[in-house]
């Protein structure tokens, strides 16, 4: 039987990826979100979980607005986001 063990949210913007890609992790605008980030990544490798559920709007990056889904369900290993 499955047991749920935490749950964790974050605001976002797509620019926290270009940030992160830019390593940006020191920039005193980015740098207390990305310190925010480092308690929680110490939790998960702690509780080493062996499956995260994950809710996910791609910002029109996997669907366009002819075919923009109300809600999309995708299983696989890892997800790459587009941006």
């Amino acid at each position: 039987m499955a047991r749920i063990i935490g749950g964790i949210a974050s605001s976002h913007t797509p620019t926290i990826g270009f940030a992160h890609d830019r390593h940006n992790e020191d920039d005193p605008v980015w740098g207390p979100i990305f310190k925010a980030y480092k308690p929680i990544r110490q939790w998960l490798a702690e509780k080493q979980p062996d499956v995260l559920f994950i809710v996910y709007n791609d910002h029109v990056t996997s669907f366009f607005f002819d075919h923009y889904s109300h809600f999309a369900l995708g299983i696989g290993e890892s997800y790459s986001a587009a941006d």
